[in-house]
């Protein structure tokens, strides 16, 4: 499959060519000065939407000088720079991928759990088989008069515990109060779940012990071993009054047993890993001259880190760059794939992985929108690809990954903000400065002490509505839908770059103007 596949796509790239042809889009970025970047953002599944956006910039013919990624971003960063050998990147395999893309592919795979719940049925029934053995030993008899009603009873009501576990407890909890006579203004929905909640788990309980009937060899038992027995008794009401005095001990006892089988992450890398390492050819991206930066966060530290597919001394000298940024903050490994690996590890979804020794996961948790990067290595022009509405975002909660990530989408949402709203002071601050200055925002250069500041203009590329895809939907139905919606948004926002290019320069001097912290108080409150 491609993108010819998609017929509202290819409907879009028929109108967009005609319209970019008609406005002589080609001569118009021949002319631009500028450094273009383009920011491409965290959101899973979602992430099929950046790809149409790409394929519009291929359409446009529109050079990408510096692309800043995270998360899924930095696959579809690395896909899209790899296949070309211009500043104009190539986007087709990058949807032909998303089309054909399944979970599976990605090591999302469920029946991993499957696995490990038949390995908790194969571990209780060893031990249950064990003690039958031993307690047939010590002459008891386990006999059952409806072996098929009894196990099948017995099933059912563990599989009820499994599924109605969280309710059980509350209508116990309602009596005791009471009982006890303390105010409690009962949940009745909930009241009501919980009491047919038991009402089923005791059903199947019932129904699987009255097939059981125990015969024990008492005379014998009590003639043989009657400390034995005396023992047992004895253990049972010890057992009682240790798990009343020390149920904090236990409890943390029980966390130790459970963790023995919970990993960092729902899935392991290396599906993923193998998948990107067939997909992106990684010698091409180290020789593509378009400047990618991959973040990642470093959870030893909580700092972000930066990758390059160019080294340090050559971002460094690239027009605009913060030299103390490209030589200091940002590593170029000679194997970029961990560093792409780790850049995209959603949290809770992925297992972290060690790159250079230091254990990383998804750039997504310092900020889903690597805008300071990009702006520090000196883009003019920015494409801001993002994965949410401004308004109507998706709320999935329906389980403790939904909810985990829908956190994370939070923090991300609120990085994002911080970092527009950075954006948007300093381009006010510099259109301030250019009207006392009678020269074009692009020209004006403000320090403020250590910091230089100058004027970037961002393009908003992002969905009226929802996508209808959801983290982990690699695959889902909606993704043709959410390429298409990507090449449409994008394209609009490109006829609107295009309006502005015409009379952009970013090839002349700039004025540089020195504040002081209460000069720019002064700026700020005339503006």
């Amino acid at each position: 499959m491609g993108p010819a596949d998609i017929p509202s796509l290819e409907e879009s790239r028929g109108a967009f060519r005609a319209t970019l042809a008609s406005a002589d889009a080609e001569g118009v970025v021949r002319a631009f000065t500028g450094r273009i970047g383009v920011v491409l953002s965290g959101g899973g599944a979602r992430g099929a939407y950046e790809a149409g956006a790409l394929l519009a910039f291929q359409d446009a013919g529109l050079p990408t000088h510096i692309i800043a990624a995270t998360s899924i971003g930095s696959v579809n960063a690395a896909s899209y720079a790899a296949r070309s050998e211009s500043l104009t990147g190539n986007a087709e395999h990058l949807v032909a991928s998303w089309l054909e893309l399944t979970p599976g592919a990605l090591g999302i795979e469920w029946t991993r759990y499957g696995w490990m719940l038949a390995g908790l049925i194969a571990t209780s029934a060893g031990l249950g088989n064990l003690a039958y053995y031993l307690l047939t030993l010590a002459g008891v008899e386990l006999r059952l008069h409806y072996p098929g009603l009894a196990w099948l009873a017995l099933a059912l009501a563990g599989a009820s515990v499994l599924l109605f576990y969280p309710h059980l407890p509350y209508v116990w909890h309602v009596l005791a109060a009471r009982l006890g006579r303390r105010p409690l203004d009962p949940d009745r929905r909930r009241l009501g779940v919980s009491v047919a909640a038991n009402l089923l788990v005791g059903a199947f309980l019932v129904t699987s012990i009255a097939s059981l009937h125990l015969n024990v060899a008492f005379n014998n038992l009590l003639r043989r071993h009657p400390l034995a027995m005396a023992a047992a008794l004895a253990a049972l009401g010890a057992l009682r009054l240790v798990q009343q005095r020390h149920r904090g001990r236990l409890g943390r006892t029980w966390e130790r047993i459970i963790r023995l089988s919970m990993h960092s992450g729902l899935f392991k890398n290396f599906e993923r890993a193998r998948y990107l390492r067939r997909a992106i050819p990684v010698e091409r991206l180290r020789r593509s001259p378009i400047r990618i930066v991959f973040t990642a966060t470093d959870l030893e530290s909580g700092l972000a880190r930066h990758f390059s597919n160019t080294p340090p001394a050559q971002l460094a000298a690239d027009r605009g760059a913060d030299q103390s940024f490209a030589l200091e903050e940002v590593a170029a490994p000679d194997d970029l794939l961990p560093a792409i690996v780790a850049s995209s590890a959603l949290p809770i979804t992925y297992e972290p992985i060690a790159v250079e020794g230091r254990l990383l996961s998804d750039g997504a948790v310092m900020g889903s929108q690597p805008i300071r990067p990009a702006i520090r290595l000196g883009a003019d022009v920015l494409f801001l690809v993002l994965l949410e509405p401004s308004e109507g975002r998706r709320r999935e909660t329906g389980t403790f990954v939904d909810v985990g990530t829908r956190a994370l989408g939070i923090l991300m949402h609120e990085h994002l903000r911080a970092d527009l709203r950075d954006l948007t002071d300093v381009n006010r601050l510099c259109e301030g400065a250019a009207r006392e200055l009678r020269v074009p925002a692009e020209a004006v250069t403000i320090e403020l002490g250590e910091r230089r500041m100058r004027y970037v203009r961002p393009f908003v590329i992002r969905p009226d509505h929802p996508l209808a895809l959801s983290i982990h939907d690699f695959g889902g139905p909606a993704t043709p839908d959410a390429i298409a919606s990507g090449y449409r948004d994008a394209a609009a926002q490109i006829r609107t770059f295009l309006d502005y290019a015409r009379t952009a320069r970013f090839d002349h001097a700039r004025r540089v103007l020195r504040l002081m912290p209460f000069d720019l108080a002064a700026v700020q409150m005339a503006r």
